[in-house]
């Protein structure tokens, strides 16, 4: 396969990770107006990404099983239709913030589809030794979406008001669905399998149910509603993780962890860096327009900080690894990560913004350096046949670990601000308080994530 063919694929799918991530930074810039457009503390504001994430996890499994039944190319191109209409929805239908968050649910669904299908379709067609350069290109288109999604989202959240940006998203992603169907090739490996086999409806049940008492619980934190619903979540996982070594056609093939340390030790070092790195734009956005005193645009300039150095670095974390161990190379990466969360434990009203920048150029070295080596130790861990699946679990491992990270920030702020509405400015050094404290967590979650990616390098 010639290169030019080789990038044509890859820019095709890298355009809905483009455009899911556009989405993502823009709507965090976006977020002080909608709170102020619908009177919402920080706590309830946080539902607006964390529904988006629970919706998107919910469906990332059983999704990756309909992308290795049918093929990827099918589910990619299924998903952008179903999430460009979720986006044009918002300007007609959103009239109050449930309605918003509703919305949000839908396109996390769609967002599902887009996940698990661009890296099978990179894994299956182009051939192992321009792989891991293909998957670094792709994080950086990754990258690039948040790059632009902060300055543009921050620009149509002021000139065009925050709606504006749905527009765009679902325009942009009705142009990713006619250049994937026709320029990118059918599968050559996708698994046929029976329409005859039982569908494990039961294990369905206690993963939802595990991740929706897990966000309703955390969003009641502050009263033993919230406790109860926490402890239902936890039962509920050990369920579904009984149901999925029993069932005959489980929804997650837990061989791939029980029989592959490799395997098992990459995922979770994508939990923890997610966890630690994804809060981390929702907080630094409302401390920049709140504690600073930023509009959307200044503050979107300056969190462009990080997406444009992981547009550079990406692709060269993909070509080392054609060099050095891509083990090794990850483990750096959280390392780094830990190091430039920990910087942000310290902010202040009056805080450098020299320090500021150098921790943000920081993470975006650190996130590089991670996710396209154990993005390419993963794929590589697994046969082809199970590479949808693969891609699944490093989806739905993100996915989680971003919920789980909006989820810390929400339930930090309901204790703080509990049923305040809006963002009201004497409010404002507590919520300071409460945007350090939530850097501790993810900083102590880095620094676990690469113990546990050092220990992997050394199985290797």
């Amino acid at each position: 396969m010639s290169r030019a063919r080789i990038l044509i694929i890859v820019l095709a799918t890298g355009l809905t990770s483009f455009l899911s991530s556009f989405l993502s930074s823009s709507v965090n810039l976006a977020l002080k107006s909608i709170a102020a457009e619908y009177a919402v503390n920080p706590a309830d504001l946080s539902l607006v990404t964390s529904v988006f994430l629970l919706f998107s996890s919910l469906f990332i499994v059983p999704f990756g099983n309909l992308s290795d039944a049918y093929g990827p190319k099918r589910t990619l191109v299924f998903g952008c239709a179903f999430f460009t209409a979720s986006n044009f929805l918002v300007p007609l239908v959103v009239n109050s913030f449930s309605s918003l968050v509703a919305m949000r649910g839908l396109q996390g669904i769609g967002s599902a589809f887009l996940v698990v299908s661009n890296i099978p379709i990179i894994t299956n067609v182009i051939e192992k030794k321009y792989r891991s350069v293909s998957l670094g290109f792709l994080s950086s288109l990754i990258y690039l979406g948040f790059a632009t999604g902060n300055f543009i989202g921050g620009y149509l959240t002021q000139s065009f008001g925050w709606k504006s940006i749905f527009i765009v998203s679902g325009a942009g992603c009705a142009l990713a669905m006619a250049i994937i169907q026709a320029f990118v090739p059918g599968e050559r490996t996708a698994i046929k399998e029976k329409t005859d086999k039982k569908i494990d409806y039961k294990g369905i049940f206690y993963y939802a149910l595990t991740l929706i008492c897990l966000q309703s619980g955390a969003n009641q934190i502050n009263n033993v509603w919230g406790a109860a619903l926490l402890a239902a979540s936890a039962s509920s996982f050990v369920f579904f993780i009984r149901r999925q070594f029993d069932a005959p056609r489980p929804i997650y093939d837990m061989r791939l962890f029980t029989g592959n340390k490799v395997f098992a030790m990459a995922v979770l070092s994508v939990f923890l860096n997610f966890i630690s790195t994804y809060g981390s734009q929702y907080l630094i956005s409302l401390y920049l327009q709140c504690n600073r005193g930023l509009t959307p645009l200044q503050a979107g300039k300056i969190t462009l900080i990080t997406p444009l150095v992981q547009i550079i670095f990406a692709p060269l974390a993909g070509a080392f690894c054609s060099r050095f161990h891509p083990a090794f190379i990850a483990s750096s990466g959280m390392a780094i990560t830990s190091i430039s969360l920990a910087a942000f434990v310290f902010l202040s009203e009056s805080t450098s913004y020299a320090l500021i920048y150098a921790s943000l150029a920081l993470a975006g070295v650190g996130v590089s350096f991670f996710s396209t080596p154990n993005t390419s130790i993963i794929m590589e861990s697994v046969p082809a046949d199970r590479r949808g699946m693969a891609s699944a679990s490093n989806s739905i491992m993100r996915n989680l670990g971003m919920q789980c990270s909006i989820i810390i920030c929400g339930a930090a702020f309901l204790m703080v601000f509990g049923e305040t509405k809006g963002i009201p400015p004497e409010k404002y050094p507590q919520m300071l308080s409460v945007i350090r404290a939530c850097y501790m967590i993810f900083t102590a979650a880095a620094l676990t994530g690469t113990v546990i990616s050092l220990k992997r390098s050394a199985r290797l």
